[in-house]
């Protein structure tokens, strides 16, 4: 029997049956790393077959689970990164986990292979050319921070070691392949560039870094021959290419972010996101006067590039309701921007208003709120995101006509213990992970019911 939304005896059920995966038909199109594009654009086009003309039928169809541990058994902040028949995802334990992409023929399917971290994985895997890379937490004084890279066809072993790995400190950034380049966000406040295929050694150097003189720790973006990040209080551009030496300047920077002076401002695990010649990104300051507690930032990309100005003023800025913050990377499709807050989802003109300050276009509510940490993902004119309470929510990307829309699709999978990751829409499937359910980290499958 297939499994039922909000039935814990079923759960049971469904994670007591063991299954090895079975074959599967090779999928066409691909939802690579996070953000789904080197642009962490955080939408896919390419998805005909969840629309908003079908969203509502969505149904589960099977839960993925790794090894149970009782101290780490969730998934906090890795999303899937899905690739042919195969979904990659990282553990809080410290696994990266091969999931099966396309359903084992049983209701709970096991691992196809997994492999062993230093530390626990709070980013999403990335997967290029042949390899899966993946980073896991630490810092300079611990060793733990490391990128790894293994064969995304896996070893042939349940358990399988890495191609090559590099020493990251790192929090959160997960990693962005662009061209054959690596990228990733270190902790201690530079960006890493790698070659993806490796460097012939089991343990490779970066060919360039670039200073963000602050921390950093979200994923960075790639468009327009540039590479961006974010620090903890602006926008760094540098040259996607590097420079010919270790060390490269920046291109341009933005401005520092509000409140950022008086050190109550700053930019919270929020990275860039680019379409065409814009890039975005959001802060906070929970101190900010009046309750405008988040702000987002409408940047030129190239803008400031002649200049190779540092401190370069945003096209426009906009903000969500007030004392509501925007903790999570934007995501933009079809001239609309949204971003995930702690209790709602906002839809902004992703092309301004006309003015330096702007209004949002619509707010999605799912109901009681909650916070949460993942970013919003659209495909097939539908804006999902998730809450820390096990829900999903599937959205009319174009809005409602009112100020304030109601999902047209939602689920909950595990109403406690329950932090929920960026969702993923590929292939006619709907992948988001999370809940620890029996010491387990699991991935939620959907699909249409047919």
């Amino acid at each position: 029997m297939r499994i039922r939304l909000l039935l814990t005896a079923v759960l049971a059920l469904v994670l007591a049956s063991l299954a090895a995966p079975g074959p599967a038909s090779a999928a066409s199109v691909t939802w690579p790393q996070f953000g789904h594009d080197a642009r962490l654009s955080g939408a896919n086009p390419d998805e005909k077959t969840i629309t908003r003309d079908t969203v509502r039928n969505l149904t589960l169809e099977y839960v993925a689970a790794g090894p149970a541990d009782a101290t780490f058994g969730g998934v906090s902040r890795s999303s899937p990164a899905v690739v042919g028949d195969v979904a990659y995802l990282g553990t809080d334990q410290g696994l990266l986990l091969a999931l099966p992409a396309t359903g084992c023929g049983a209701d709970q399917c096991d691992p196809l292979w997994t492999a062993r971290l230093s530390n626990g994985a709070f980013t999403t895997p990335a997967v290029a050319g042949g390899l899966v890379f993946v980073s896991s937490a630490g810092n300079t004084d611990n060793n733990l921070g490391t990128l790894y890279a293994f064969r995304a066809a896996g070893c042939g072993q349940k358990s399988c070691k890495p191609v090559w790995t590099a020493a990251v400190p790192n929090t959160d950034s997960s990693p962005t392949v662009s061209g054959g380049t690596l990228y990733i966000v270190a902790g201690d406040g530079r960006l890493l560039a790698f070659t993806a295929s490796g460097c012939g050694r089991a343990t490779c150097k970066p060919l360039w870094t670039g200073a963000l003189k602050t921390s950093g720790n979200a994923a960075p973006a790639v468009a327009n021959g540039l590479v961006y990040a974010t620090s903890s209080d602006r926008l760094v551009a540098f040259a996607a290419g590097g420079c010919g030496k270790p060390a490269c300047p920046p291109v341009w920077a933005s401005r520092p972010v509000a409140g950022s002076d008086t050190g109550s401002g700053l930019i919270q695990d929020v990275g860039p996101t680019v379409d065409g010649d814009t890039v975005y990104f959001a802060s906070v300051d929970f101190q900010s006067p009046g309750g405008v507690t988040s702000t987002v930032y409408a940047m030129s990309s190239t803008g400031c590039s002649s200049t190779r100005n540092l401190d370069c003023p945003p096209l426009w800025i906009a903000h969500p309701a007030d004392f509501d913050s925007i903790q999570a990377n934007l995501t933009v499709a079809d001239g609309v921007l949204y971003g995930s807050a702690v209790g709602l989802l906002y839809a902004f003109d992703a092309n301004g208003c006309g003015k330096p300050v702007c209004d949002f276009l619509w707010i999605g509510n799912l109901g009681p709120e909650s916070g949460t940490s993942a970013s919003p993902s659209t495909a097939g004119g539908v804006t999902y995101y998730t809450q820390n309470v096990g829900q999903i929510g599937g959205f009319d990307a174009r809005g409602c006509g009112e100020r304030v829309c109601g999902p047209l699709f939602a689920a909950t999978t595990q109403p406690t213990d329950a932090f929920m990751t960026t969702p993923v829409i590929v292939n006619g499937r709907l992948y988001v992970a999370g809940p620890a359910v029996g010491n387990r980290p699991t991935m939620w499958v959907y699909h249409l019911a047919r």
